[in-house]
């Protein structure tokens, strides 16, 4: 079963360098990062920041499915995050984020810090009726993937909008770039063949070090990563939903893009946007 992870924002500017890790689920994003002195480490979450949706994908009634999550990348204590359903009819969940669908129809299981519960993230959920074949997803094909995402983040930062609390103007189209796409193809598709998610490489590698190793002479760069999600639509649509990865894609200094995707792994769907400017 495919589970959805966290969105994923990094981030480095001229200004001084931060980095965001939102509670994790199908969520994380990079932020902008000035060409010098070491990357930043990623920061524990922060309460009250997240407002995210993410996919728990499509059960047959009687099936059950485990939702995940993370808190500053680790597994919640007991009690620290309180489960709730839409509409018991369609879906029950338990207070560890077990999911089992109970009737055919569509409802929201959402999981927020008990201590602070408009930090949230909403999991939809359709449920079939037993022996009710879902439609197929369309077949994913790397490029068509990572020029529509490509479409898409112009298409948004066409139009001027509010990432959380500060408002954007519209920027100017960012144009493909080749070592960026080389550095995101190549985050994507480890994270699939490797089965982790996340904006540090399991040889220890930083978003930095990977574009700078392409040869990008980069001034500024942003990351933001994503999984689970089957469609361009979906993962682009998702990152303008979250602050962070909003900021990114909206971030006017960023004049080159870079998309990944991979459809292997545990959660099938791995994206990956590198920003930069040079």
């Amino acid at each position: 079963m495919h589970k959805p992870l966290p969105f994923g924002q990094h981030l480095r500017s001229s200004a001084a360098p931060a980095a965001f890790l939102l509670l994790a689920l199908t969520l994380a994003a990079c932020g902008t990062t000035p060409n010098s002195g070491p990357p930043p480490a990623e920061a524990p979450a922060i309460a009250g920041s997240l407002n995210a949706q993410a996919s728990a994908g499509t059960l047959v009634v009687g099936q059950t499915r485990q939702l995940t999550v993370t808190v500053s990348g680790r597994a919640p204590q007991p009690g620290e995050l309180t489960w709730t359903t839409g509409n018991a009819a369609v879906a029950t969940v338990s207070q560890t984020g077990l999911v089992t669908a109970t009737g055919a129809g569509s409802t929201t299981i959402r999981t927020a810090l008990s201590s602070n519960p408009s930090a949230f993230i909403d999991f939809t959920l359709t449920v079939t009726a037993a022996g009710t074949t879902p439609a197929p997803a369309p077949a994913p094909t790397t490029g068509t993937f990572a020029q529509r995402v490509l479409t898409l983040t112009n298409a948004a930062r066409a139009q001027a909008r509010t990432c959380g609390s500060t408002s954007f103007s519209a920027a100017a189209p960012v144009a493909a770039n080749a070592q960026l796409t080389q550095a995101a193809q190549g985050h994507a598709a480890d994270m699939a063949a490797r089965n982790y998610f996340s904006h540090t490489s399991q040889d220890g590698r930083t978003m930095a070090q990977r574009i700078t190793a392409t040869g990008y002479a980069w001034r500024n760069i942003g990351e933001n990563i994503a999984a689970g999600q089957t469609t361009p639509e979906a993962v682009v649509d998702g990152w303008l939903k979250s602050e962070g990865h909003c900021r990114n894609i909206m971030n006017a200094s960023f004049t080159e893009l870079g998309v990944g995707y991979a459809a292997v792994g545990n959660y099938g769907h791995y994206w990956v946007q590198d920003f930069g400017r040079r």
